[in-house]
């Protein structure tokens, strides 16, 4: 499932970067929608998105 989160918002993070997730036992059985704004959060807190265009 992160994999395909991932995936899907590659054209968002930044370049040359690689990820590694340490995912807890809870997360299991997240669903795809929370996972998804989870991983999401994490990366705009490390300043891995890119910033969208105004």
């Amino acid at each position: 499932m992160i994999k395909e989160i991932v995936r899907h918002h590659e054209l968002d993070l930044i370049e040359h970067i690689d990820l590694v997730f340490i995912v807890r036992k809870g997360a299991l059985d997240m669903p795809y929608k929370d996972m998804e704004k989870s991983i999401l959060h994490v990366l705009r807190k490390a300043s891995l998105l890119k910033q969208k265009s105004r």
